[in-house]
């Protein structure tokens, strides 16, 4: 790991790509409505500006993808933001599609570079290229600098903002940030930034045979709108239960560095709960911590396990992540 830009995204600024990240957006008059009706925010308390955490599930509550969605400023008619994983682009697409009945509106992909600047000094060196820092609108944010939008994200682990637009401008943009010292910060110490953070990885930490219940994302879900795909299992799951299985945090109670992405957990018994998700050796928190999905029974606070991979053995304690409902 690059330990330099790790340290520079804690605590001043780094930079990097985010080709990880797809770009969809919708206007037009039903905009609005049908991102209503079809995804699991509620987007009642969406203002110009701001942004919400959402997902599109299926109608058993699994996940076709999580989203960010933005309500972008200006323009002649509403029109939305959609960050979502770029493997889930297509996807999500020919849901919209498939769930689009009479509403008028457009869906476009936008093919933008992006790059990210990390840290609490984002905002000084974004000032530095010229550029005035979207509003701060909760954890979101999004604003335009022809020809460039710009955006607040809450998923990157430390405070970010992003730079969406064409190719030659970040290229551009990305030169001037080298020449005035900011890092480039490689996709280990990004990993470690967002399991840090515990902020779930698609693809990683859940996918199209996990519900939203299982993950533990409930930020993203409204459970007092009107009806969207899974509500039903989010609904009940909330009011009268658990989730089976819950991926929660976890840490190790020493200092060893092991590697342990993938690792069975058990109990003392020998009795296997679960698996690990995401793993990295924090250098901030001087522990391994990570993210696993566990049988109900261990995902309590405190619970110990073993993680066993490839001999090794390490103790690991669980945490389980707030509910926090959108």
């Amino acid at each position: 790991m690059n330990l330099v830009a790790y340290r520079a995204a804690h605590e001043a600024c780094a930079r990097a790509d985010g080709a990880d990240r797809a770009w969809l957006e919708l206007s037009g008059p039903d905009a609005r409505d049908f991102l209503q009706r079809v995804t699991s925010s509620d987007l009642r308390a969406l203002t110009a500006g701001g942004g919400q955490w959402s997902a599109l599930l299926d109608g058993k509550g699994h996940w076709i993808s999580d989203l960010l969605l933005y309500s972008l400023p200006g323009g002649s008619e509403e029109e939305f933001g959609i960050d979502l994983p770029a493997a889930r682009a297509d996807a999500v697409a020919q849901r919209f599609d498939m769930l689009h009945f009479s509403e008028r509106f457009e869906l476009r992909r936008a093919a933008w570079s992006r790059m990210l600047l990390l840290g609490p000094l984002a905002e000084r060196h974004l000032a530095g290229l010229g550029l005035e820092p979207p509003p701060k609108l909760g954890a979101f944010g999004a604003s335009r600098a022809d020809p460039l939008l710009l955006l607040r994200r809450p998923d990157r682990g430390v405070p970010a903002i992003e730079i969406l637009g064409p190719e030659a401008e970040l290229v551009r943009l990305n030169e001037n940030l080298a020449q005035s010292g900011v890092p480039c910060i490689g996709e280990e110490a990004r990993e470690t930034l967002r399991i840090e953070a515990f902020v779930p990885r698609w693809g990683a930490d859940f996918d199209q045979e996990t519900t939203l219940p299982n993950s533990n994302e409930w930020r993203r879900a409204s459970v007092s709108k009107g009806c969207y795909a899974g509500q039903e299992v989010v609904a009940r799951i909330n009011t009268y239960g658990e989730a089976p299985r819950q991926l929660c945090r976890l840490r190790s109670e020493g200092e060893e560095p092991a590697q342990l992405l993938g690792a069975e957990l058990a109990d003392a018994d020998g009795r296997v709960l679960g698996s690990v998700t995401s793993w990295a050796w924090s250098p901030r928190m001087e522990r391994g911590l990570g993210l696993g999905m566990l049988r109900r029974k261990a995902a309590t606070d405190g619970f110990r396990l073993i993680a066993r991979d490839a001999g090794a053995e390490v103790n690991v304690v669980v945490e389980l992540p707030p509910k926090e409902l959108g």
